[in-house]
């Protein structure tokens, strides 16, 4: 009875995994677009597409991720952990150099960097177990909610494996199609991604150096303002009645309306700002988030996650001031 009970659950939790038909429409729509628009050769991505699989199992962590269904004190305990913060001084330490010179070069704070490896694959050490094509063909084909973005990352990818003679199905990542030590989503990678090593390719898989140069890139690029704090602390006190403002990413609010907000009021640089609002065991704590923090959203849609990389940061060393 106990062996039986045994396979039952084993059956249970087996994740669907299965190849592809290539004759879906929109399979088929997909390989004529790659041919017509980027010259990609009809009988290679049906061949790629082919020996692709789905995977129930990613359509299944997409549809409950961390950053949007777990409290915040849950969430900032798997990322502020001690292993994870001496693993950040020493990676800093490593790479100091590198870390130096693309602080000076993007004007992202070193410890911001290595805030953001760390939580991304803890300094490289775990950098996914999907392959990258698996999860955008399962995602781009199969995942209604977002097909029409993760179809479009599966183009760029197969594009970035072809501008950089990369080994397609050796390649993992994420869930989501994130991959290397910065976890860059494809389009990211093509965008965003630096030969900081100056070994004549940007290599975010095996290039540590690459990765730092990259991030900063991104964060720069995506309205990373230098010297700038990523975000104040304020009293719990608030003339506002309309929570639907707070922890909005992507809704910018204006100094002049934030400043009706805080009693007392506080000196704010910048032109955007975000309203932060984080439930813990002790309390309600508020928070304003500049235009540094809108550009950590940016790099992950969460604002728990750009609230733990400034925590985790802070521990590393950055001042935010």
């Amino acid at each position: 009875m106990k062996k039986k009970i045994f396979l039952i659950l084993c059956m249970l939790s087996i994740q669907p995994i299965y190849s592809v038909d290539i004759n879906n429409p929109k399979i088929q729509d997909f390989i004529d677009e790659m041919q017509k628009t980027y010259g990609i050769n009809a009988s290679y991505v049906s061949s790629i597409l082919q020996d692709a699989e789905y995977q129930q199992s990613i359509i299944d962590a997409i549809s409950s991720p961390a950053e949007f269904t777990w409290t915040w004190d849950r969430y900032r305990k798997l990322f502020i952990e001690e292993q994870r913060i001496n693993n950040g001084k020493a990676f800093l330490s490593d790479y100091q150099e590198t870390f130096i010179r693309a602080e000076m070069t993007y004007g992202v704070p070193k410890e911001v960097v290595a805030a953001i490896l760390g939580i991304e694959t803890r300094y490289g050490k775990i950098m996914g177990k999907y392959k990258v094509i698996d999860a955008l063909v399962t995602l781009g084909f199969f995942y209604p909610k977002r097909e029409t973005f993760f179809r479009s990352e599966l183009r760029e990818f197969i594009l970035l494996v072809n501008e950089n003679q990369l080994a397609l199905n050796s390649i993992k990542g994420s869930y989501a199609g994130a991959m290397g030590f910065g976890q860059f989503i494809s389009s990211s990678y093509r965008n965003f991604a630096v030969d900081f090593d100056n070994d004549g390719r940007a290599d975010l898989l095996n290039s540590p150096e690459d990765a730092i140069g990259s991030i900063a890139n991104y964060l720069m690029l995506n309205g990373w303002v230098r010297d700038l704090p990523i975000l104040w602390n304020i009293d719990n006190t608030f003339k506002i009645s309309d929570k639907s403002l707070f922890n909005k990413v992507g809704k910018k609010l204006s100094f002049e309306l934030i400043e009706t907000y805080i009693v007392p009021p506080k000196k704010l640089k910048g032109k955007n700002f975000m309203l932060l609002e984080y439930e813990s065991n002790d309390g309600q704590n508020y928070f304003i988030g500049s235009e540094n923090f809108i550009a950590i959203t940016t790099y992950n849609r969460s604002h728990f996650y750009a609230k733990v990389v400034q925590e985790l940061a802070t521990i590393l060393g950055y001042e935010n001031a």
